[in-house]
């Protein structure tokens, strides 16, 4: 694991070929790729980041406002320092909006992008309610034992696949990995998707190819997919049988099947 001078990273493989940059949701950290890059690595050059207020990562502040161009900023400056010039970009959930809003804002050097399960924006009368909601977590991250709101978070509608085994497994994972709630609840509202620019447009003009991948279970995304490949924002969509929300979690090998086909 590097020291933190721009954002934490993990890296795997052997640096050659092109790089594949990943970033991982809400909650994660770098090691949440582990499964992917045991099918990867050593073939690929593998690079995980952590996300501001996670992981090793946990003490880069989440600025309020403008978070997603300050943390464009931080990845710039975090690539710069490992010199990688031309890359892939993988990101899920809200790594994925992260890496489709940084695709927009710095496209220079991305080969191609691939979204797992992410939203690419809200329409402006969606806005409101989608704060009010994620304040709403942010409170109780900041006053309530972790656990406690990890058991509440992890039984929402879009992880109701999970068996009570795997949400026990990523319970246990997540507080491992975050000891206390503020900086996430920091990370709850700078990266809210009710913050986030609406990427629709940016997406449908973009110079790189972009692939999406959703989980068969997961109706939500495969939704979003579909709009997006009707909307011509999307060059494919990749529906990953017996997988839910998190596809490099459940079916690490089919997602290294696509990364591979993406890499040719």
């Amino acid at each position: 694991m590097s020291e933190v001078v721009n954002l934490a990273y993990r890296t795997w493989g052997v640096r050659e070929g092109t790089p594949v940059v990943l970033l991982h949701g809400f909650l994660g950290d770098c090691s949440d790729w582990s499964l992917l890059a045991e099918h990867l690595a050593p073939e690929q050059y593998l690079v995980a980041i952590d996300l501001p207020g996670h992981g090793h990562s946990r003490t880069v502040p989440v600025v309020k406002e403008n978070a997603f161009e300050v943390f464009s900023e931080l990845l710039s400056a975090t690539l710069l320092q490992l010199d990688i010039k031309e890359y892939v970009l993988v990101g899920y959930s809200l790594g994925g909006r992260l890496a489709m809003y940084h695709a927009h804002r710095f496209p220079e050097g991305i080969q191609k992008l691939v979204v797992e399960s992410s939203h690419p924006g809200l329409e402006d009368s969606e806005r409101a309610e989608r704060l009010d909601n994620d304040l709403s977590w942010a409170s109780q991250f900041r006053t309530e034992p972790l656990s406690d709101v990890l058991t509440s978070w992890y039984h929402q509608a879009v992880f109701a696949d999970l068996n009570s085994r795997v949400r026990a497994s990523l319970m246990k994972s997540r507080l491992a990995n975050n000891t206390e709630g503020t900086m996430l609840a920091d990370a709850l509202e700078g990266y809210s998707l009710a913050k986030q620019p609406s990427l629709w447009n940016s997406l449908g003009s973009a110079h790189h190819p972009i692939i999406y991948l959703h989980g068969d279970r997961d109706i939500k995304f495969q939704a979003i997919a579909h709009q997006l490949l009707e909307a011509g924002c999307v060059l494919n969509i990749h529906n990953v049988s017996n997988a839910g929300h998190n596809i490099h979690r459940e079916q690490p090998e089919v997602m290294a099947n696509v990364l591979r086909e993406a890499l040719q």
